[in-house]
């Protein structure tokens, strides 16, 4: 719990929220000798200080930290939840993945002991700030701004630990040590809290920021995650009445949101004209909603030396090929045509395989033949540039991470400083493309939302007459290869209850051999068998909390010991 002395600014790191500005970050500019709270909450400009360092120690898909068994040190590595998919696989063999991905989870699992503690620890800060912020001498209508954005972090925290764990304990007040020990609410008391904290905030909100204040909360920030919950909400793992009323308020609240898209007289949000640029671009990019702000990554361990996690193209890179795509993902994406490669029209060739595919595949995912740095041309085949017998980071499954790297700041050339997006307006047309689907089955608004999706890489409009089935199963693709490595294919085939079908899957490879001729045979193998089971859709609560809270004895999520 957070002491009523703010002596811990001086163990946390934080990133400046201003993108691209110059100025020394918090840390830096405080006394070596801690402040008190009397000194800070007298002040406005330390205690938006304060706010910033919320902003800052906010855990996100960059910073997953994944502890080797028996090993004293941190593996890193970027969007982890990935790689607890079918989407993507560790080259780290001591990765805790692996057993995850073999239908291991145990109570133990670093993974979920971090985003425990991190987010609670981001609640109990959130809390401490809201009951201090009003009595500072400044400005009423900014304290208000500010303490909704408090309000606005807290509703976000939950909202992470809901999703992994279900119901968790709400504390509500910064209070004391003890008054922690509590017991778990339930998942919809919960949910309710977030929502009425959502609609708190985003009534004082405003919807957008200035440049200079870039990264915090907005009105639709808050529209955007009350969308996201209900969502959730409707979902078949937590919605086993399948309650119709639950879709429709989700469609509702992701329309609150797409009132502030490209429409007549609003256009605040959208979505970014380059896929691959959206993931770097801080300036202009309006389709952020939400993102966790970078400026110096390589300042905090946990957070640097990102770009050497994707494929590793020769031995002497420097990068560490930490992260493999999945031939499984690679297969998701569609022809240039819109149909499917399963699909005998589409004119799919698995001998050339990335020829006239969606362009988000070639945006994503590095494969043989991406020119990717300064020229480079990717060779996968064996013995190529990428898959030396010397280089222990080659890829396992034949594919590297483009997604989410910036390949002008590689490997010892500088580290990237591009943010963590959270929220993004195509999410949002997602979402409702989805509670809608289900809510009324897919009317015209359901094909716009999709469509507006597809339109901006390129993909053709959606078939007409599409059942309710059939568009669920393209909304759901749709997802996966739109939002590929942001950390949601995670948590929405537990959602949907289809961990059984995608999750236990066998998790697949390409070879690809080069011949005498020179040219390229590609071979399609299975990289190892997976398995799945269904307590697994929720996560447990870490064993070293559970033993230091006797509240939450007998409370631990059904299947694990």
């Amino acid at each position: 719990m957070l002491t009523r002395n703010l002596k811990w600014i001086a163990g946390v790191m934080i990133v400046a929220t201003v993108a691209g500005s110059c100025k020394k970050s918090f840390l830096e500019q405080f006394p070596s000798d801690s402040l008190s709270d009397v000194t800070v909450f007298q002040d406005i400009s330390l205690a938006n200080r304060v706010l910033t360092n919320i902003y800052g120690t906010m855990p996100n898909g960059f910073s997953r930290r994944d502890q080797n068994p028996g090993d004293a040190n941190w593996s890193r590595g970027m969007s982890g939840f990935a790689m607890a998919t079918d989407d993507a696989e560790a080259n780290n063999l001591a990765a805790s993945t692996h057993a995850l991905n073999q239908g291991q989870l145990p109570t133990t699992w670093a993974y979920a002991d971090d985003i425990w503690v991190q987010q609670y620890a981001v609640i109990r800060k959130a809390n401490s700030f809201m009951e201090q912020i009003d009595a500072v001498p400044a400005d009423a209508a900014l304290k208000a701004r500010m303490k909704a954005e408090a309000l606005f972090l807290r509703a976000f925290a939950y909202g992470e630990l809901i999703k992994c764990f279900g119901g968790v304990p709400l504390i509500l007040t910064a209070g004391t040590p003890s008054e922690s020990i509590v017991g778990r609410n339930t998942y919809d008391e919960c949910v309710n809290q977030i929502v009425t904290d959502c609609d708190a905030a985003a009534a004082v909100l405003p919807a957008v920021m200035p440049t200079a204040e870039l990264g915090r909360a907005t009105k639709v920030a808050a529209l955007a995650l009350k969308a996201r919950i209900l969502l959730y909400f409707a979902s078949p793992l937590n919605n086993p009445g399948n309650e119709t009323a639950r879709y429709t308020s989700a469609a509702t609240a992701a329309q609150a949101v797409m009132a502030f898209g490209p429409a007549p007289g609003t256009g605040e949000y959208g979505l970014y004209n380059d896929y691959y640029r959206l993931f770097l671009d801080k300036l202009g990019n309006n389709e952020v909603i939400f993102a966790r702000k970078f400026q110096n990554p390589n300042v905090n361990p946990s957070d640097g030396a990102r770009n050497k996690w994707y494929f590793s193209a020769n031995a002497n890179d420097g990068a560490w090929g930490g992260f493999a795509p999945t031939q499984n993902l690679v297969d998701a994406y569609e022809m240039k045509n819109g149909l499917p490669i399963t699909d005998p029209a589409s004119g799919y060739n698995d001998q050339a395989p990335y020829i006239n595919r969606d362009s988000r595949l070639d945006k994503s995912i590095l494969h043989n033949g991406t020119v990717y740095k300064q020229g480079k041309v990717l060779e996968t085949f064996r013995g190529g540039n990428a898959n030396l017998s010397t280089n222990a980071d080659s890829s396992k499954t034949g594919y590297g991470l483009l997604k989410l790297v910036d390949t002008s700041k590689y490997g010892g050339n500088g580290d990237a400083d591009n943010d963590w997006i959270f929220i993004r307006y195509a999410e949002v047309l997602l979402n409702y493309a989805e509670a809608q689907n289900e809510a009324v089955g897919p009317d015209g608004t359901v094909y716009t939302a999709m469509n507006q999706v597809r339109a901006r890489s390129g993909q053709p409009a959606l078939p007409a007459g599409l059942s309710k089935d059939a568009m669920r199963s393209r909304i759901r693709n749709e997802r996966r290869v739109e939002l590929s490595f942001e950390e949601h294919r995670f948590f929405d085939v537990r959602r949907w209850k289809e961990g059984e079908t995608y999750f236990k899957e066998p998790a697949r490879k390409v070879s690809v051999v080069k011949l005498p001729d020179n040219s390229l045979r590609f071979n399609y193998l299975i990289l190892e068998t997976r398995d799945y089971k269904p307590f697994m859709d929720r996560m447990p609560i870490p064993q070293n909390e559970m033993d230091k809270n006797p509240a939450l004895a007998g409370q631990q999520n059904p299947g694990y010991n």
